[in-house]
Order: structure tokens, then C-alpha cells, then sequence
């Protein structure tokens, strides 16, 4: 065997235990490193490539006019790839015994031929005969259905029991699981007796050539035109954003998430691997000068000590790879789970492995190549001189140590922590990295769940009954007299609207909510401006979605409001924070003047008089039995906790990969702690054997290094917790934008939990990373440390 690799192996198991501490610092480093690296491979484009594969729509119309329409001829215009009918009706559906959720409808032309919004056939029967529906297969986790089940399907006050023969798959819906919807799909003459609708009353296109939406706008501003002139009037028409997943924004979160806290994670495993190579190279200073002292060169000392630091390399690299990919994957699987779509990346490319076996092997060359070169750059004499303790460092330049009122021990543990300040520096540095992370990781956590929380009781209601029509007060009301337990109601409306800003407009309208301005059931936070108020003028609020799609127009500038067919000048008098597709609120009364004469309503919001949670669940199964036999169309029944619900679920992956994360570069600063303890003791082994030959025993050894430990991680603590308020104000307006969109941030908050659990585990962990380097010092005896080389 060559002898420098024989001697790299052999110095490499001189002290197993730390040889097992590199190995495993670079294990962590590298899966976490890697398996962020994988995942983002995998996600990056399969979302979206799931979505794209349904060839989705650029452009959705809906009229009662296109009876008029020659399809075929607008299939033959040159900016058309593809056009079809495909109905939705939004329905309810019994999802558990007297449970019932909102339903989409879809109205099939031909299951043989869907060349737009393409759903793939999954379990069961791939066309469901006349009478029966397909189910979208994320259906089956908010529901009891299943191919053979036999569904109950609500449409006003008659119920219709359709077979569920096959499940499909179709991946450009949002997840059911978050949006309380299920998805399913009839042919046409199914969907006209079960909603007693028309058919072919919305047409979905696809257009060629196009890039961005504003392209899909100006052809679909001319194809309505062109509807026009034809004779046919489009009630909606919408352009969703363009080739864009609906939850493309969890993604994006959680990919922006994983680079940061990873690319944190491998710096401090990189800097655990450095000090780690520092602490062999502190042992074997002596070595070094003998080695030169009989003509070995500079080359021959970098060239076995970086062998060694490649041996490492490979003994991280052989379990880190498969460990990365296997979990890369795994979570991968995980997040396609939860969003609904598929992975479709079965193999990695080959220059991702590349990538992964060189940084394993490069990564612990590269970052102990300053230590490494330090000691071959050490003279012979300086080297051969060697004690392991410099002696001008040992000054006392802290006189006013002996005058606190601190134990003797203690005060020599102070003084020995600030003996070599490099070191001090790095291992505060990665202590404080790990605890402020971790630290940020909880407050960001703290701040989605009081954003959660100031959801749910920013809508102060209890119950909520949407109805799919507008209707007379009276109408709607009349079925609620008798049911207990009912404060008061309070009856909104809306519709869509098309507000024109300098930078875009509304075409396929935008949602309009009418509710009294003195409403006290609605208290969103302000981000911008003010509530609506009594005014001469047209008065109008955005949430923040709304906002950022109209480009965030100005507060207090007038816009152009199109609302049934008339045209308005309204004020933007404020934005709210908001987790919801964008809406614009408007008063009831202005609405109701311009657009609602009858004053008919849509919606009703409940209050209860006994908020308890039992009594308000009890609320709303009253509210479905009195409904149940009236013939209102009814598109949901929700309670505020069920909405709260909702909101959580899109955010529950983000708070968990918030908590895995964060935990993960702890550990990796507990290594980088352990590594530091390790080199004090190495670099002090003579200094040990003068302590016990003057009758130091091992126990007050051992307490004296776990002293050291502790005032370092006390140290690193305190720092991390002074770094953790800007790095979480930054993470909070980084992911309240992620997340919310419109430029909103969510509010910097402090978790006492969060700080508890912090320290906590940084106490735990750097106690470990103290106390075990500290009984490998005590075993060692007098006459051998007073005999190391």
C-alpha cells in the first residue's frame, strides 16, 4: 500500500471516536446538502409539468349565447391550438353521513377526445356510463367515496344518487384536501339532468404562441370583440395566470426555504469540517516537525493530510449520496402528496451525482485547506517545540475576574475559553448561526399561526350559508326562524366585478364583496389606508391578492368600475391582509343603488349566541337539516373553524419544513461544538497531566472542560437570540410576500414557546457536545499526558 495512504488510514483511527465525529459531520452536511439539491430537482419543474400536461386553458368564457357559436370555424382561426365545451357547476356533495362539501361539476363533451384540461384515468372505469360520474382521486381523503360508492349529489332541494365507477387524476385542481372542494365529471347529458342547467355554456381555449398573459389578454380582448359582432355576449370571461399551478405559490415557498436554511446548513457543516481537520493537525503538530526534521517537504505534509481529509470525504460520501437521493425523493413524494400531482422524475441527471460525490469529497479538502497549509508550513523547529499550550496566551489581561464572586473553577474557565480567540469566534459564530435559525424558525412558525388565528377572528361569525343565486332577503331567511341558538344574521352580496388600473384590468372580472361598511363582523388588518366610510363617493378596499393583480394601485387614487353593465369611478381607500383569491369590498348600499335594486342577497353570516364550539358545530348541523328539504341552491354551509381549518392546511407543510429545517442546522452547530471542545482538549493534553500530577482529579477535569462548553454555548445563545430578531423580521416579510402575495409581511412575532424549546435543546445539545470530548480528557492518565508528543 502506498505510505501516505497507509498513513492517513492508520492516523485516521488514532482517536476513533473523533475520526466518528468528522464522518458524521460530514453525513449531515452532505444529506442535508444533497437531499435539498435532489428535491429540488425533482419539484422544480414537476408541478408545473403536471399541470402543463393537461394542455390547461388560457382563456375560460361563459355565455347563454353560444348556441350562436360555429365551433368549429373558431377552432380554424390561426391564434387557436384548441377550443371546447366543458360545463362546471358548483354543487354539494355528501362526503360523510350528513356532511356535505362543495362539489365542481364538470360537463365532458367526449372522455375518448380531451384535448384541453385533460384529466388521466386512474382506478375503475375510464368513461363512466350515462348517470355516473368520475371522481377526482384526491377526493378520497376528505370523503368516505370510493370506486362503487354511490354519491349523493345536493342541487337545491332534490338529491341525486350517482355511481362513482372510476377515479381520475387532474392535476391542474388545487388540492382537495386544502380547499374543502371535490372534483368530478359526467358527460353532458348526465349534467344537464343532474343540475338542470343548459350545456355549452362555457368554452375553454387554448392559444398558440403565446408567453405571457398580457399576450393571452390582447387575443382574448379581440376574440371578444369578435363574440360580439357575432351577437354573442359573454357573461365572464378569465384568463388564468399564465402555464401556473393554483398552488405553484407552496412550492415556491417551500423550494425558498429549503435553499436558504440549506445553504446555512452546509457553511456551518463546512466550518465543523474545518475546525474538525484543525483539531488532527493540533495533535499531530510534533509529527509534523519530525517528519521535516528527516527531509520531508511542504508537498509531502499537504499531500498526506489531505489524503486524509479525502479518506474522510469518502467514508461521508458512500452513506451521504444514497442518503440524499433517498431522501431528496422522499420528500418529493411527500410535497407531490399534498399538492396532488405526480413525480415525474424517475432518474437524476448524471452531472447531479457528479455534483454530489465531488462535494463530498471535495468539501472536507477544500475547507481544511487553511489548516492544512498551516501545518505544512510550520518549521521543523517551531514544530518539534510543540507543547500544545502557548504561553503568551495565558497572561491574565482579565484582572477583574478574581474580584467577581465566582468559584475558582469557574473563573479559570473563563480565562481558558478566551485563550485562542479565532476559535472562541468560530464556535460562538456556529453556536449563535444554529440557535438563530432555530430561533427564527419558531417565530416565523408564531407569526402563520397568529396570522392564522387573526383570521379566524377577523370574520366574526360563526356560520356561513353561501348561496349559488342571488335571492330576496325574506326567501333566504325564512328557513332559519326556528333554529336555536342564533344571535343575530347579517346578510351580504356581491358579485364580480372589472376595475381598470394604469397597469390592467379585469376582463374576466373580479370578486365583489357587498357588506355594510359598519359591518363589526369583518376586522382584517390594514396594511394600507383605511375601512370604507359614509361617503359622497364610491368607496372601495382591496385585499392584498387583489392588489398585487392589478399591479398595486395607488391608495386614495380613482379607478373605472364596471358593475352590471355600468361603468364607475371609484376611490381605493385601502388594502387588507388577507389569505383568499383577491376580492374588492364594497358597501351594500352603494352596491345595492347601482346594481342590486331588489336588494337580494347571496350570503348569510351567522352569529351565535353561545359561542362554544359543541354549540356552534350543533348550529351548523341545524342549519344543514332546516335546508335540506327547501329548494335552495346552496354552494356551502362553513363554519369559521372550518375556514381556519382551510387556511392552516395550505400552510401546515411550510410550518413543519420550518421545524425540520431549523432542527437540522442545531445539530449541525452542535457538531461544530463538539469539534471545538475536541481541539481544546488535544491541543491541552500536557496541560491535563500537569493538572493531575499537582492532585487534580478527573472529576474536577471533566467539570472544568463542561464549564467551558457551557460558557461558550452560553455565549453562542445569546448572540443567536440577538441575530434571531432581524433574520426573523426578514423571514417574515420573505414569506408573508411568498405566501400572501401583494407585498404583505407577516407580523414579526416572538414565540416564549419557541424560546424555551431553543434553549432547551442548545443547552442539551452542547452539554453532550462539551461533556463527551471531556470524558475522553479524563481518561487519558497523568504520566501519559505528560508524555504526549
Amino acid at each position: 500500500m502506498n505510505i501516505t495512504l497507509k498513513k492517513s488510514l492508520k492516523e485516521m483511527w488514532v482517536h476513533p471516536g473523533r475520526s466518528i465525529v468528522v464522518i458524521v459531520a460530514l453525513v449531515v452536511g452532505l444529506w442535508g446538502v444533497g437531499s435539498i439539491l435532489v428535491t429540488y430537482v425533482v419539484l422544480k419543474n414537476d408541478l408545473n409539468e403536471n399541470y402543463l400536461r393537461t394542455h390547461p386553458a388560457h382563456v375560460i368564457m361563459t355565455s347563454e349565447d353560444f348556441g350562436r357559436l360555429d365551433l368549429i370555424a373558431l377552432r380554424t382561426r390561426s391564434e387557436i391550438e384548441a377550443a371546447e365545451f366543458r360545463d362546471l357547476s358548483y354543487q354539494r356533495i355528501e362526503v360523510f353521513p350528513n356532511q356535505w362539501i362543495p362539489m365542481w361539476l364538470f360537463g365532458v363533451e367526449d372522455f375518448n377526445e380531451l384535448t384541453l384540461a385533460r384529466f388521466y384515468h386512474e382506478e375503475g372505469t375510464a368513461i363512466p356510463d350515462p348517470g355516473a360520474m368520475l371522481m377526482e382521486r384526491d377526493g378520497h381523503k376528505v370523503s368516505n367515496l370510493r370506486v362503487g360508492s354511490i354519491a349523493r349529489i345536493r342541487v337545491g332541494g332534490k338529491i341525486s344518487n350517482l355511481p362513482i365507477p372510476g377515479i381520475s387524476f387532474d392535476p391542474a385542481q388545487a388540492p382537495a384536501t386544502q380547499d374543502a372542494f371535490i372534483y368530478t365529471y359526467v358527460d353532458k347529458r348526465t349534467y344537464a339532468q343532474v343540475t338542470g342547467e343548459d350545456v355549452n355554456r362555457r368554452l375553454i381555449i387554448r392559444l398558440k404562441n403565446v408567453a405571457t398573459r398580457q399576450e393571452v389578454q390582447t387575443i382574448a380582448d379581440s376574440l371578444l370583440s369578435d363574440l360580439s359582432r357575432m351577437g354573442i355576449t359573454v357573461n365572464t370571461m378569465n384568463t388564468p395566470k399564465f402555464n401556473e399551478h393554483p398552488h405553484q405559490f407552496q412550492l415556491n415557498t417551500l423550494l425558498a426555504l429549503q435553499g436558504g436554511i440549506g445553504l446555512l446548513a452546509l457553511l456551518m457543516g463546512a466550518v465543523s469540517v474545518s475546525q474538525l481537520m484543525a483539531a488532527l493537525l493540533a495533535q499531530q503538530v510534533r509529527q509534523i516537525g519530525m517528519m521535516k526534521a528527516i527531509g520531508a517537504t511542504r508537498f509531502d505534509v499537504l499531500r498526506i493530510y489531505a489524503t486524509m481529509a479525502l479518506m474522510f470525504g469518502v467514508a461521508a460520501t458512500i452513506p451521504g449520496v444514497p442518503l440524499a437521493v433517498k431522501s431528496g425523493f422522499a420528500f418529493a413524494q411527500f410535497v407531490s402528496g399534498v399538492l396532488n400531482f405526480n413525480v415525474l422524475t424517475t432518474t437524476l441527471p448524471i452531472g447531479l451525482y457528479l455534483s454530489l460525490i465531488a462535494t463530498g469529497l471535495l468539501l472536507p479538502i477544500l475547507f481544511s485547506l487553511p489548516a492544512i497549509l498551516r501545518g505544512a508550513n510550520v518549521s521543523a523547529w517551531r514544530a518539534l517545540s510543540d507543547y500544545g499550550i502557548r504561553q503568551d496566551s495565558y497572561s491574565d489581561r482579565r484582572p477583574l475576574l478574581p474580584k467577581l464572586p465566582l468559584s475558582n473553577r469557574l473563573i479559570l474557565a473563563l480565562r481558558n475559553t478566551g485563550r485562542s480567540k479565532k476559535r472562541l469566534l468560530i464556535s460562538v459564530s456556529t453556536i449563535a448561526l444554529g440557535v438563530a435559525i432555530f430561533s427564527t424558525a419558531f417565530n416565523v412558525r408564531q407569526g402563520l399561526v397568529e396570522f392564522l388565528a387573526e383570521s379566524r377572528v377577523s370574520m366574526k361569525h360563526d356560520v356561513q350559508v353561501v348561496f349559488k343565486d342571488q335571492l330576496p332577503l325574506q326567501r333566504a331567511l325564512a328557513p332559519f326562524h326556528s333554529v336555536a341558538n342564533i344571535g343575530r344574521i347579517e346578510a351580504w352580496n356581491g358579485g364580480r366585478g372589472r376595475l381598470q388600473t394604469g397597469r390592467i384590468s379585469t376582463s374576466d372580472g373580479i370578486g365583489l364583496v357587498a357588506l355594510p361598511y359598519n359591518t363589526d363582523l369583518i376586522r382584517w388588518e390594514m396594511l394600507r389606508g383605511r375601512w370604507i366610510k359614509p361617503s359622497d363617493e364610491i368607496e372601495i378596499v382591496m385585499n392584498q391578492q387583489a392588489a398585487q393583480t392589478f399591479g398595486n394601485p395607488v391608495v386614495e387614487e380613482y379607478y373605472p368600475l364596471a358593475i352590471g353593465g355600468k361603468s364607475l369611478r371609484v376611490k381605493l381607500v385601502g388594502i387588507v391582509r388577507e389569505f383568499d383569491v383577491a376580492k374588492i369590498y364594497i358597501d351594500k348600499d352603494k352596491y345595492d343603488a347601482i346594481a342590486n335594486p331588489g336588494h337580494l342577497v347571496n350570503s348569510l353570516m351567522f352569529v351565535a349566541e353561545d359561542k362554544d364550539y359543541n354549540r356552534v358545530i350543533d348550529l351548523k348541523r341545524e342549519i344543514e337539516h332546516v335546508l335540506a328539504p327547501t329548494d335552495l341552491s346552496i354552494l356551502y354551509v362553513m363554519s369559521n373553524a372550518e375556514r381556519a381549518k382551510i387556511i392552516y392546511d395550505h400552510l401546515d407543510i411550510i410550518l413543519t419544513m420550518l421545524a425540520l429545517l431549523a432542527f437540522l442546522v442545531l445539530i449541525v452547530s452542535a457538531l461544530g461544538m463538539a469539534s471545538a471542545t475536541g481541539i481544546a482538549i488535544t491541543e491541552r493534553t500536557r496541560e491535563i497531566g500537569v493538572l493531575r500530577a499537582i492532585g487534580a482529579t478527573p472529576r474536577m477535569i471533566h467539570a472544568l472542560f463542561v464549564a467551558e462548553g457551557m460558557i461558550v454555548s452560553a455565549v453562542g445563545i445569546f448572540v443567536g437570540l440577538f441575530l434571531a430578531w432581524p433574520l426573523s423580521s426578514a423571514a417574515s416579510a420573505g414569506f408573508g410576500n411568498l405566501i400572501l402575495g401583494g407585498r404583505a409581511s407577516l407580523t414579526l412575532t416572538f414565540s416564549y414557546t419557541g424560546l424555551m424549546v431553543t434553549l432547551a435543546v442548545t443547552i442539551v445539545f452542547s452539554w453532550f457536545a462539551s461533556r463527551i470530548p471531556a470524558r475522553r480528557a479524563i481518561a487519558v492518565s497523568a504520566r501519559e499526558a505528560l508524555a504526549y508528543e
